[in-house]
């Protein structure tokens, strides 16, 4: 079972990127386990799919590009940190490597490669409160994935935060407080786009995630 939610985005993230939207679902009665084969045919598929391929290859791709310019929009440089798929793509699929996490992680990137859309995944259970889009400012700082302690966060970079906490570094870094694991009952779906991609696409991104998560 899976339903809409959704979310407030700050005056500066739209006075930054005033073509903006945000498409959030919650898949609700999950079970994460271990990826499965299945699962795991479908990365073989793509590995075989990006085989010979390499960074190049993907300045003509329309996803791609306009992942890279809302990167410039927030004041980043594309080159120096990678859109989300795209990171994906370069430091893994190109090298013909594609990590398992879980079976919903696992689906979730599996679907953004697919779809070349940005998806984020996050234990709905630990956000408390409403969601805010907004920019990081000085002294902002959460805990990464992988971390034990707090880092602090570049300013302006594009965050999600609840009443008590920022939770992501959108399309670079989760925080280690909302992360996926074998307890994770109900899941948050993140996305976003400009109008340089169709909100219909963003959306269909979100259903076949929700989806393949809840088949595993």
């Amino acid at each position: 079972m899976s339903r809409t939610f959704n979310i407030k985005i700050s005056d500066e993230v739209i006075e930054k990127v005033p073509d903006l939207f945000v498409k959030m679902k919650v898949v609700e009665n999950v079970t994460v386990g271990n990826t499965s084969q299945k699962l795991q045919n479908r990365k073989a598929r793509i590995l075989e799919n990006w085989k010979d391929k390499n960074q190049n290859d993907l300045g003509s791709n329309p996803e791609i590009m306009a992942y890279r310019n809302l990167q410039k929009k927030f004041g980043a440089d594309p080159k120096q940190m990678l859109p989300a798929v795209e990171g994906m793509l370069v430091r893994g699929v190109f090298k013909e490597k594609f990590p398992t996490i879980n079976s919903a992680v696992d689906a979730a990137n599996i679907t953004s490669i697919e779809c070349l859309i940005p998806i984020g995944l996050f234990d709905f259970d630990s956000i408390e409160g409403g969601i805010e889009l907004a920019i990081s400012h000085h002294g902002d700082e959460f805990i990464p994935l992988g971390k034990t302690s707090a880092e602090k966060l570049k300013p302006n970079t594009p965050i999600l935060r609840d009443s008590k906490k920022i939770f992501s570094a959108v399309g670079s870094r989760d925080s280690k407080d909302t992360m996926i694991t074998p307890n994770s009952r109900n899941l948050l779906l993140f996305s976003w786009g400009t109008n340089e991609i169709s909100e219909e696409k963003v959306s269909e991104a979100l259903d076949k995630c929700a989806a393949l998560i809840q088949s595993k």
